[in-house]
C-alpha cells in the first residue's frame, strides 16, 4: 500500500512495527495512530479494557503447525508418551494446540509432555536434534524446512479447527483494527483503507517474490524465506462484520482456558467495524 501510494498522493502512510505487547498497547493509546495490525486475541483484550478499537478484518488464519523429524510420528495417536515443544505458554498457540490434543483423545501433561519454549528456541531444538516434534508458526516453519528437508507437518490445524467447531472457515489468527474515533471523523478513509488493504493482501499472494523483497526492505527478513512461506501463511481477507461467528467461537475457545486471554468477556457489536 505504501509503495503503490494506494490511498492517493495526498495521503501518506507512516509505518511503525512493534515487537512487544507493551509497544502495541502504547500505539493503541496513541491518538496519532489510526490503524493497527495485531493478533485477534490482543484486539479483544484491548477493546474489553476500554481502548478505542474496532476490528476491521481478519487477514491471517492458521499460521501455526506441528512439525516433526521423527518417522514414527505420523499423527495425533503417535504423540502419546512423547514430548511436544510449544511456543508462548498461555497464548492462542498453546490453547488451540491443547484443544486439538483433547479432541484427539490426548490429555495435555499426562499423555503428552508439554515443554514451553520461545519461537527461536523451539526451532533450534528441532534443528539440533534435541527435540523431535514442535509446534511453531509461519514463516518460522518454512525457515526450518529450508534448513532441514526432513522436517514435515503432521497435522492440519485448519482441518482440526473445522472438526472441533463444525465451522467451514479456517482458524483465525490476526487482523487489522482502527479507532472508533477515526471511524467517526474519517469514515471514508477507513472504508478506503479496508478496500486497499484487501487488494494489497491479494497482490501479496499473487506476487510472493516481490512481497518477499518488501519484507526484506521493511523488516530485514530473509526474502527467500518469506517468498516460500507466503503460500503457507493462510493469508485471506474477511471483513470482521462477516466473521462474527468464527470470531465468537475462537474467543470462546480461548476463554475456556482463561478469561484473561480475551479480557474477560466476549465483545459486543461495537467491536466489529461495520462500513
Amino acid at each position: 500500500m505504501i509503495e503503490s501510494k494506494a490511498l492517493g498522493d495526498s495521503v501518506s502512510i507512516n509505518f511503525q512495527s512493534w515487537e512487544s505487547i507493551d509497544t502495541l498497547t502504547a500505539l493503541a493509546n496513541d491518538a496519532k495512530v489510526s490503524f493497527l495490525a495485531l493478533p485477534l486475541n490482543n484486539a479483544v483484550v484491548m477493546y474489553n479494557k476500554g481502548m478505542d478499537l474496532s476490528l476491521m478484518n481478519i487477514n491471517t488464519w492458521s499460521v501455526m503447525d506441528m512439525v516433526t523429524t521423527d518417522p514414527a510420528v505420523q499423527g495425533w495417536a503417535d504423540l502419546k508418551g512423547t514430548t511436544l515443544y510449544v511456543p508462548m505458554k498461555s497464548s492462542p498457540v498453546d490453547y488451540i494446540t491443547q484443544t486439538f490434543l483433547k479432541q484427539n483423545g490426548l490429555e495435555p501433561g499426562i499423555d503428552v509432555d508439554l515443554q514451553y519454549t520461545q519461537l527461536a528456541e523451539g526451532a533450534q531444538l528441532l534443528l539440533s536434534g534435541k527435540a523431535s516434534t514442535i509446534v511453531s508458526i509461519q514463516p518460522q516453519i518454512t525457515a526450518i524446512q529450508m534448513k532441514n528437508d526432513q522436517v514435515r507437518s503432521i497435522v492440519d490445524y485448519k482441518k482440526e479447527w473445522q472438526q472441533v467447531t463444525g465451522l467451514s472457515t479456517d482458524l483465525p489468527n490476526a487482523g487489522l483494527a482502527t479507532k472508533r474515533s477515526v471511524l467517526t471523523s474519517q469514515p471514508e478513509l477507513v472504508a478506503r483503507f479496508q478496500e486497499e488493504y484487501q487488494k494489497a493482501l491479494e497482490w501479496t499472494l499473487e506476487n510472493p517474490k516481490e512481497a518477499g523483497a518488501l519484507a526484506n526492505k521493511t523488516f530485514k527478513l530473509d526474502a527467500a524465506v518469506v517468498e516460500q512461506a507466503i503460500p503457507h501463511m493462510a493469508l485471506a481477507f474477511a471483513s470482521a462484520s462477516d466473521s462474527k461467528e468464527v470470531l465468537a467461537t475462537y474467543y470462546q475457545t480461548l476463554m475456556n482456558y482463561s478469561k484473561d486471554s480475551i479480557g474477560g468477556k466476549l465483545p459486543d457489536e461495537q467491536f466489529y467495524y461495520q462500513p
